[in-house]
């Protein structure tokens, strides 16, 4: 009777009061019969993930090329892991209720409710997204390793020397497109020219070239930088050369930073993120279109005077 009411009861016998309450409860049981089930799912979807990596080894190059880091790539195979989640989850819940309602139509399920909007249709959309999370990371792994077959996963930049700091940036360009980046790297630094936002400004860039004796051009973009934030007063002449590959029809980016101003410890960190910003650029340059590319040579070449 108390069940049915769901109240509290207060009763007096004797000399005695009694309190008689009724309280709901979720139990959860057969756990572990689902146990077998779940294996069984995990393993087909850890079939499936592996094979979508090593039947897409040419895409996974692809991205690596374009200069997605290893970390990336394992994400978009996790992100496509839970879009299956997803789409299986809803299906999953759909088909049930269609085939609950065909067999309560039928009379095989009769004096039996389902309740469509239980917490457990929630907890077994959870265990669906746990399941083909912790599947999908070994494949994951897996391609983030075929992205740099290296056991170095991250371009680790070198100690400066002093004041100084050079080294060779971790890109190359053809020699079709070198003169192009070097005014669009040039613009790129003019844009932040007398203006205290974002993580730098400069003084203004120039670019010039000097003349191989193999003929070649050489290209140099200087121009001084400012690293935020600008209270710490760190600053630095900074030269970013294009130099041809030897034979070869492509050209290495080397930077040469020196202080100017500023502690040591807070220019080498600083310089981290300014690094980040160039690298960016790097990657920007290669979705631009030819036309784009042209017109940015073009303008180097009046700049240079090269026509």
């Amino acid at each position: 009777f108390i069940s049915k009411l769901a109240v509290i009861i207060f009763a007096g016998l004797g000399e005695k009061t009694y309190v008689y309450s009724s309280m709901g409860l979720t139990s959860f049981s057969g756990i572990s019969n689902l146990i077998i089930p779940i294996l069984i799912a995990a393993l087909i979807v850890l079939n499936t993930m592996l094979g979508a990596v090593y039947e897409r080894i040419r895409e996974i190059g692809t991205y690596s090329a374009v200069g997605l880091a290893p970390v990336h790539i394992s994400s978009l195979f996790l992100a496509e892991s839970m879009v299956y989640a997803v789409m299986g989850a809803v299906a999953g819940y759909l088909l049930g209720q269609v085939v609950v309602k065909f067999l309560m139509v039928t009379g095989m399920l009769k004096g039996l409710v389902l309740n469509y909007s239980s917490l457990s249709a929630v907890f077994a959309t959870i265990i669906i997204f746990i399941t083909v999370l912790l599947s999908t990371l070994y494949p994951a792994r897996k391609a983030a390793q075929m992205a740099v077959p290296d056991v170095t996963r991250k371009w680790i930049l070198p100690e400066p020397k002093g004041d100084n700091w050079e080294f060779e940036f971790p890109f190359t360009v053809a020699e079709v497109e070198v003169l192009g980046l070097a005014t669009f790297l040039t613009d790129y630094f003019n844009s932040y020219q007398d203006v205290s936002l974002g993580n730098f400004y400069t003084g203004g860039a120039t670019l010039n070239y000097e003349k191989l004796p193999s003929g070649k051009n050489k290209y140099i973009i200087e121009t001084n930088i400012w690293l935020a934030p600008f209270d710490l007063g760190v600053s630095q002449r900074l030269k970013v050369i294009m130099e041809p590959m030897g034979q070869y029809e492509f050209y290495t980016i080397n930077l040469m930073m020196r202080r100017t101003s500023g502690e040591s410890t807070d220019w080498k960190r600083l310089n981290r993120r300014f690094l980040d910003g160039i690298r960016k650029q790097f990657l920007i340059w290669r979705t631009v279109s030819g036309d784009v590319k042209r017109e940015y040579a073009r303008q180097g070449k009046e700049i240079l005077k090269l026509v």
